[in-house]
């Protein structure tokens, strides 16, 4: 009886101490004893830590997620497009994107702790982005009336997706209309980032580095087909703007469809192309952001995409990206 006393009070010495020793350690999920950044691969979730015997400890992670300090930012492609999807995200990201016109979303967004990604195209261009609006003056300053009172949780402003692929503006011309929305946005949102997403097909051209406007501040490159993410176009496009002082955000595939000009994926493969998205940005000092594309599914020209949101084992998979990233800021 005496030794079983002794016996289980040495077992409890020696689990707190053994607690703490990793605790002190820092030991992640692949058993890893220095401050490297942790892969996609090994990224765990947060859970309580449990001692043999008697004893319970709530909040205590011994096994911890790194993630560098210049990877920032996550969310997904039309992940605030719905007031239901919302609270659902914020469980893993920092940001959603709003078109600036939704101010219920907006402020939804600020209830659950979000920032927004504002998409303003409709203010300066008419024909899904083919031309100028003539009247883009008074349309943005209305808009920016109305932005105001969001001004503190605006991440960024993004005037027209593939803006070099859908306008039919000449590329100079497109380039000093970019620059004068630059301008706008900047007297009133000097905070915030304007973004600017190409496709690799733009970025891909001789004289790319002549369209580039000068007072943007974040990056994006798409290119959703093939097996691998495309890290060799997110290289070239920081190659080619390497003279800005620039960020960059990245746009991993996250969906399924129809469209066989894209190429049919499968979950698994997505979800390869989600880690090698994530391995190369907290390998490159450049990169603040991970905007996966895209959230919810949606049907174009006849044809289906299914969104993350659809795809469970995908979707883990950028839940633990994305608290990782969230719960390091």
């Amino acid at each position: 009886m005496v030794f079983n006393k002794l016996y289980q009070a040495s077992f409890r010495k020696i689990s707190i101490f053994l607690t703490f020793f990793l605790l002190f350690l820092g030991v992640n999920s692949h058993s890893q004893f220095y401050d490297a950044p942790t892969p996609a691969e090994y990224l765990s979730n947060t859970k309580p830590f449990y001692i043999p015997g008697n004893i319970f400890v709530t909040g205590i992670t011994p096994e911890k997620n790194r993630v560098p300090s210049h990877l920032k930012e996550f969310g997904f492609y039309h992940s605030g497009w719905d007031e239901d999807d919302i609270p659902e995200v914020a469980r893993f990201s920092t940001f959603v994107d709003i078109w600036y016109f939704d101010k219920d979303l907006m402020a939804i967004a600020r209830k659950h702790g979000l920032k927004i990604w504002v998409a303003l195209a409709p203010i300066f261009f008419k024909d899904f982005g083919k031309s100028k609006q003539e009247d883009y003056l008074d349309r943005w300053e209305k808009a920016r009336q109305e932005l105001l009172p969001f001004k503190d949780i605006i991440y960024a402003f993004d005037p027209l997706d593939e803006p070099f692929q859908r306008s039919l503006l000449p590329d100079k011309d497109l380039k000093n209309y970019l620059e004068e929305i630059g301008e706008l946005i900047r007297r009133d949102f000097p905070k915030a980032k304007l973004a600017i997403t190409f496709t690799h097909n733009t970025v891909s051209q001789a004289r790319f580095q002549l369209i580039v406007p000068e007072n943007y501040n974040l990056f994006g490159v798409d290119h959703y087909v093939g097996v691998n993410f495309q890290d060799e176009i997110v290289e070239k496009l920081m190659h080619k703007t390497q003279h800005m002082d620039a960020k960059y955000y990245l746009i991993p595939r996250g969906f399924k469809t129809t469209n066989r000009d894209y190429g049919i994926l499968s979950e698994a493969q997505l979800i390869s192309r989600a880690r090698q998205a994530y391995n190369f940005a907290i390998s490159n000092s450049k990169v603040e952001v991970m905007f996966p594309f895209h959230w919810k599914g949606f049907a174009e020209n006849s044809k289906e995409y299914i969104g993350a949101e659809s795809m469970p084992n995908l979707l883990q998979q950028y839940e633990r990206i994305g608290r990782a990233i969230s719960r390091n800021r």
